[in-house]
């Protein structure tokens, strides 16, 4: 970075650096992008402070929500016998941007990860299995990324489930290990969902 920057241009240089995805050169061009923008800037700033007071965990599914209950959530037309399990809000996105999923979600937000301090607790595992309960869903699908962490996280899901009486199945053809479920398009989505694998069968015939 040039030493004949303001500080404050340097601190903003840093700061937009540390955001996944830009590195120091993006973030050097966001920068001096920004500072002619005097109304972008304003209004990003506001947005900035109202964000963290004004959007919450939805209190059912974890999605991202500025009401107690998420419009997913609100939504009584959907299937309540099916879960759809995510590790985060864009995947969930995702997969309703396609249209192939009726369902509910619950969002984990982490893979698990017990030497990063991610495990059941930050999981929502429990809250997880009482809203299995509560609904008497019938199948969660594990819609995680076909990752090293995913598919790890997915094996202690149903190893979990074991014990309930629930029909447990992964995404399947359609997504080659290693991608994200961000980035797979409609038709590798449609093809995952249809053709998901039983990781363990429920009690009853679906």
């Amino acid at each position: 970075m040039e030493n004949f920057y303001p500080p404050t241009l340097k601190k903003l240089i840093k700061a937009l650096s540390s955001l996944p995805g830009l590195g120091e050169k993006s973030a050097h061009r966001l920068a001096l992008f920004l500072i002619s923008k005097v109304s972008l800037c304003e209004s990003l700033g506001d947005l900035l402070k109202e964000l963290p007071q004004r959007v919450k965990l939805c209190r059912i599914c974890r999605n991202f929500s500025e009401d107690d209950l998420c419009s997913i959530c609100q939504d009584i037309s959907r299937d309540p016998s099916q879960l759809c399990v995510v590790e985060n809000p864009m995947n969930l996105l995702q997969i309703e941007s396609a249209g192939i999923y009726k369902g509910y979600y619950y969002v984990l937000h982490y893979l698990l990860a017990p030497k990063e301090g991610f495990g059941h607790r930050e999981l929502g595992i429990d809250d997880l299995i009482d809203l299995i309960k509560e609904r008497s869903v019938r199948e969660v699908i594990l819609a995680l990324s076909p990752t090293l962490a995913g598919e790890a996280t997915s094996s202690y899901l149903a190893t979990t489930l074991e014990n309930y009486p629930v029909k447990v199945t992964k995404l399947a053809c359609g997504l080659p290990m290693g991608m994200e479920i961000q980035f797979a398009d409609y038709i590798t989505l449609k093809r995952a969902f249809m053709g998901r694998e039983v990781l363990k069968g429920g009690s009853y015939n679906g």
